[in-house]
């Protein structure tokens, strides 16, 4: 009797060491899957969200493509191309560059000294980079020059293209800025067109 009940005592703490251990291998497995899930929602999200603000590195024929395919969506002759939601979201530390997309008013074909644009930083409002960072340390984030007029780096047709280049520096506070953006012909002394995107200085973060 006594060697029966040694070893009914003997099973059950075997089985309940089993049970113990399946129930940990369970709840690791569960935390494994549950943090690869999180990962990959918060990469899921950034991507949907990054999308429409990706930065473009080359003005390549697919990048003129979607370009072009803005013109006709738009009733303009310039177009920014940052999606709908006309942000660059800029981490401190990284560069962005911003697509842009010029076409002869007349539909005449051009060369690079045709069309000009010029970039110009918008002090419309109480809250924006140029309040928490100053004037020059929010024009020092564009390595394009700002407030003169340039030439486009590429040009096919009636259409002309150019990147406008941003350097936000390690350390940089977050913060916002309307950027507007403005072309005209060579020979004209004012814009015939303009558009306008948002800059935004993000919190430097490991996505």
């Amino acid at each position: 009797m006594l060697v029966l009940l040694i070893q009914v005592h003997t099973q059950t703490m075997v089985n309940n060491r089993k049970a113990a251990l399946e129930l940990s291998i369970g709840t690791i497995v569960v935390i494994v899957i549950g943090m690869s899930m999180l990962i990959l929602g918060l990469v899921l999200v950034r991507t949907i969200f990054s999308g429409s603000t990706k930065s473009v590195n080359d003005l390549n024929e697919q990048v003129q493509s979607e370009i072009l395919d803005l013109f006709d969506d738009n009733s303009g002759n310039l177009v920014v191309q940052l999606g709908s939601a006309d942000t660059a979201k800029v981490k401190p530390g990284d560069r962005f560059n911003v697509a842009i997309g010029a076409q002869h008013p007349d539909g005449d074909a051009v060369t690079r000294e045709t069309l000009l644009y010029r970039v110009e930083l918008a002090d419309d409002s109480d809250d924006n980079c140029i309040r928490k960072l100053g004037k020059q340390r929010t024009e020092d984030l564009f390595v394009t020059r700002i407030n003169t007029w340039n030439e486009f780096d590429k040009y096919s047709g009636s259409n002309s293209f150019a990147l406008i280049e941003i350097d936000v520096p390690k350390g940089t506070e977050r913060c916002t800025q309307k950027v507007n953006v403005d072309m005209r012909l060579k020979d004209s002394t004012t814009p015939s067109d303009g558009d306008a995107f948002i800059l935004e200085v993000t919190k430097a973060g490991i996505l």
